[in-house]
């Protein structure tokens, strides 16, 4: 009676055949001369060496892309944070710097009036201007001081000591300037060089006109017109305007006179009080 040899397949089947196999090669290759079993072991990782050398190149791969994504999109987020920290800081260099402006503006300001103006007694009050009517009717500006400052109604404002204007409405904390370019406003004063008497007179634009100059007053361009203290509310000799254009018109009794003021007051950002 033949009996059939088992095959290979039926035996990989068989747990305890698939195991007793793999401990008997294990003491095999265990107990087999050194040379051979490199050979062995050689020959068996040797088709699937192109596998590995695949994996681990995939795996670097994919392992450097990932730290080449996170590396930029730190250097992504640490760029932004420097660079909204350079605009704060250029922001705030330009806030200093400003600030700076305007106060050796204010100092520089206060320093002129006081030393070419050693007759007035009373100390200037600086202000700032926070305020503008730019209406066809009237010229004035809105300056950050008032009463509890100091401050009263017909107490006349300068800049680069040059007149300005004088206050019309005083309240605690703010006061309004009417300008001498202000139709309404009439500021008596000389001209420098003839000495003749004027009023310098506001025209709602940039120029100011002077009044009641007469025809045979010998006036040219480049004159220059002081204040009067005829009034007492303005004290002499102080800077109002220039004379740009004159002319006699007919048989007229007086001069038609265009002087232009001094300060130009949208250029400036703060003024001097001065207390009458």
């Amino acid at each position: 009676m033949r009996t059939s040899t088992p095959s290979f397949g039926s035996l990989i089947k068989n747990p305890l055949a698939t195991i007793i196999i793999l401990l008997s090669i294990s003491l095999v290759l265990l107990f087999l001369p050194p040379k051979l079993s490199g050979r062995i072991k050689a020959t068996c990782v040797a088709p699937v060496r192109p596998l590995q050398w695949a994996t681990c190149f995939c795996s670097n791969s994919v392992s450097n892309f990932f730290d080449r994504v996170i590396s930029s999109w730190q250097d992504a987020r640490v760029r932004n944070r420097l660079e909204e920290q350079t605009t704060q800081l250029k922001n705030k260099i330009v806030e200093q710097q400003d600030a700076i402006y305007k106060l050796q503006n204010k100092l520089t300001n206060l320093s002129k009036f006081q030393t070419e103006n050693k007759n007035i007694k009373t100390n200037p009050i600086p202000a700032d201007i926070i305020g503008y009517d730019t209406s066809n009717f009237r010229k004035s500006i809105t300056i950050n001081v008032g009463s509890k400052h100091g401050v009263k109604p017909n107490d006349f404002i300068v800049s680069n000591n040059a007149l300005v204007g004088r206050t019309t409405k005083v309240s605690e904390g703010s006061s309004v300037v009417q300008l001498i370019t202000d139709p309404a406003s009439r500021v008596p004063g000389r001209v420098l060089q003839t000495r003749e008497q004027v009023i310098v007179e506001g025209n709602a634009s940039a120029f100011c006109s002077l009044k009641y100059v007469p025809r045979w007053a010998k006036l040219k361009k480049g004159d220059e017109i002081v204040s009067s203290d005829i009034g007492g509310v303005y004290p002499p000799s102080l800077p109002i305007a220039t004379i740009v254009e004159n002319e006699v018109q007919g048989g007229s009794l007086f001069q038609s006179v265009k002087a232009l003021p001094k300060v130009n007051i949208s250029k400036i950002e703060s003024v001097l009080v001065i207390t009458n």
